[in-house]
């Protein structure tokens, strides 16, 4: 059975819909949204190359227990797996800036 389409011909049909090109398949688009995530990888790969440098070259900083509770290593990697979700959002949230920009006309940038 071939596909249905719910627009009459010569009817503008949604973005996404059979044959109609998505926003999200803009070059310009495409590659802003990857340069603002190669950014937030930059900032969790420093963040996590802090983590493993004290890890390996003083790793009595992290056997400490500054709090009395956990250790410095835990709450640290607990840490790093919050990062990683704040990370996420905010790069929805960039992606949906970006997104929002480039339907103004003003580009993906």
């Amino acid at each position: 059975m071939p596909p249905t389409d719910d627009h009459p011909p010569g009817a503008d049909a949604p973005a996404g819909a059979a044959g109609q090109p998505h926003d999200d398949e803009h070059p310009d688009l495409i590659s802003a949204h990857a340069k603002a995530g190669l950014r937030l990888f930059a900032v969790y790969l420093a963040l996590y190359g802090a983590f493993v440098g004290v890890n390996a070259f003083a790793p009595g900083v992290m056997a400490s227990r500054p709090t009395g509770g956990l250790n410095l290593a835990v709450a640290a990697g607990l840490g790093l797996i919050v990062a990683a979700a704040v990370l996420a959002l905010v790069y929805m949230a960039l992606c949906k800036r970006i997104a929002d920009r480039h339907r103004a006309g003003g580009g993906g940038r």
